[in-house]
């Protein structure tokens, strides 16, 4: 009988992937900031060796946008409710609210993306291409009073809008602020929007 390896269990790699990637989360969560941490402290919390590693990622960028792509992936299901469902104004502020609480549940990873894209190109490429996909599917939601190219100006405007406001809003361990951004988002969607209630 033959025994799978873990280069061909599809299980067992999903596994070690996700083992590694929710050690560096785990790392940042402690306040460990992406640029100081090692691979060898991923391994060490993980309890995989350094090959191991290197087996799932090329290096520390890899396992950052694996991780992301995890949240992205999450994030556009999210948002993917109210773009897919035609819905109006309260669809839409179910669809900011669990964002942003997205947003707060991943929050070191966030912040440890953002660092990144400050400082590496290809991270900063990357985490601009899966904001593409949020821009593309905002556009198309877009009224037809809007005409190229301030649709798509509008599009990027209110997309980005929401990153920033929360990457600035999990900065603050306070959420008192958070009903308001929401709202206040919301406001500014809904009319950019035309959307009824």
């Amino acid at each position: 009988m033959a025994v799978l390896s873990r280069r061909d269990d599809p299980d067992a790699r999903g596994r070690g992937e996700s083992e590694l990637i929710d050690a560096a989360i785990s790392l940042m969560e402690e306040g460990e900031s992406y640029a100081s941490m090692t691979v060898a402290s991923i391994t060490s919390r993980a309890g995989h060796t350094r090959t191991a590693f290197y087996f799932y990622f090329r290096d520390k960028r890899d396992l950052l946008m694996a991780a992301t792509d995890r949240l992205v992936g999450g994030l556009f299901t999210d948002a993917d409710h109210w773009w897919s469902g035609g819905g109006g104004r309260q669809v839409l502020a179910t669809a900011l609210q669990t964002i942003l609480q997205d947003y707060r549940k991943s929050r070191a990873l966030i912040r440890a993306l953002v660092e990144a894209t400050s400082y590496d190109r290809v991270v900063a490429d990357y985490w601009h291409g899966e904001i593409e996909r949020f821009i593309l599917a905002t556009e198309a939601r877009l009224p037809e009073t809007y005409t190229p190219p301030t649709r798509r100006g509008v599009a990027s405007a209110l997309v980005w809008m929401i990153e920033r406001t929360y990457y600035l809003r999990i900065l603050d361990d306070d959420t008192a602020g958070d009903a308001v951004a929401v709202e206040s988002l919301l406001e500014i969607w809904t009319r950019a929007l035309e959307l009824r209630p």
